[in-house]
C-alpha cells in the first residue's frame, strides 16, 4: 500500500508542476511582449548615446587633453550621465513610466562600456607600448647597456593652463638600469600637441626631434649630461640617426629643411 500511495501522490503531483510551469511560461511571454513595443526606443536612445560619446572623445583627443587629462575628463562625463540616467530610472519607477524607464537603461549602457574601457585602458596602452615605432618607445636602453630613455607626456607645474592642470610636456629623462633617474631635462621645449620623437646613437647620445623646436642631442661629459642644438658651428660633423626622423617624413621633406 505504500508504494502504491507514493505513486499515487507522485504521479497527481506532475500535473500541478506542469501547471506551474505554464504559467511561468505565460507571465513571461506576457511580460516580453509588453516590452517589445519600446525595443525601438531603446535602441534609438543607446545609439543617441554612442553618437555624443564619439563625439565628446573626438573633442577630447583634439583639444580639450590639452587642459585637462583625458581620464579625468571621460570620468566626469561617466559619473554624470550614470547619474542623470539613475536618477531618471527612479523616476520613472515612481511615476510607473514605462517609457522612461526605458530611456533610462538605454541611456546607460554606453557610460557602463565607458567605464569598463577607463579600468582596462592602462593595460591597453602598456601593450600598444610594445608596438610603437623605435624613436617613440619609452624604456629605451643605450648601446652600452649604461643608460635607460624615457619622454613621457606629463603636465606643467609651471604652465598650469586655464583649468590650473597643467600643460602636457615632453620630458627627457635619462636613468641608470634600476630605473634611478640620473638626468631630467626642467626645460619645458617641447610641448605635447606637437609630435616629437627620440633615439639613441651610437655613442650614447639622446637625440629628439620636435616637429616644433627642431633637433637637438644631449651626451655625457665631465660628469654631466649636456644639452646641445643640432646646426651650431661646433658639432657640424655630428649627423643625428636616420631612424629619429618619423615614417611619414621623406627625404625630399628632410633636405628641404636641411635636416
Amino acid at each position: 500500500m505504500q508504494r502504491v500511495q507514493w505513486f499515487k501522490i507522485d504521479f497527481e503531483g506532475k500535473p500541478y508542476k506542469f501547471l506551474g510551469y505554464i504559467k511561468i511560461m505565460t507571465i513571461i511571454k506576457t511580460t516580453t511582449l509588453k516590452w517589445i513595443p519600446y525595443l525601438p526606443l531603446f535602441v534609438i536612445t543607446v545609439g543617441l548615446n554612442i553618437f555624443l560619446f564619439l563625439i565628446f572623445i573626438i573633442l577630447t583627443n583634439c583639444f580639450l587633453w590639452l587642459i585637462i587629462p583625458s581620464s579625468l575628463a571621460y570620468s566626469i562625463i561617466i559619473l554624470i550621465s550614470l547619474g542623470l540616467y539613475f536618477f531618471l530610472f527612479f523616476i520613472a519607477r515612481s511615476k510607473g513610466s514605462r517609457r522612461l524607464m526605458v530611456i533610462s537603461l538605454g541611456g546607460t549602457v554606453v557610460p557602463c562600456l565607458m567605464l569598463i574601457f577607463v579600468l582596462v585602458s592602462s593595460l591597453i596602452e602598456a601593450d600598444e607600448c610594445r608596438h610603437q615605432e623605435p624613436n617613440k618607445r619609452q624604456s629605451v636602453i643605450s648601446p652600452s647597456g649604461k643608460y635607460v630613455l624615457n619622454v613621457p607626456i606629463e603636465r606643467s607645474k609651471v604652465n598650469l593652463g586655464p583649468l590650473g592642470f597643467g600643460e602636457p610636456y615632453w620630458y627627457v629623462t635619462i636613468s641608470d638600469p634600476n630605473r634611478n633617474i640620473i638626468y631630467r631635462d626642467p626645460e619645458e621645449d617641447f610641448p605635447g600637441w606637437f609630435g616629437t620623437y627620440w633615439i639613441w646613437d651610437e655613442k650614447d647620445r639622446v637625440w629628439i626631434f620636435g616637429s616644433d623646436s627642431g633637433i637637438c642631442y644631449y651626451e655625457y661629459a665631465d660628469g654631466t649630461w649636456t644639452r646641445h642644438g643640432w646646426g651650431e658651428s661646433n658639432n657640424d660633423d655630428i649627423d643625428p640617426p636616420e631612424s629619429l626622423y618619423p615614417s611619414s617624413f621623406k627625404r625630399e621633406t628632410l633636405d628641404e629643411y636641411d635636416l
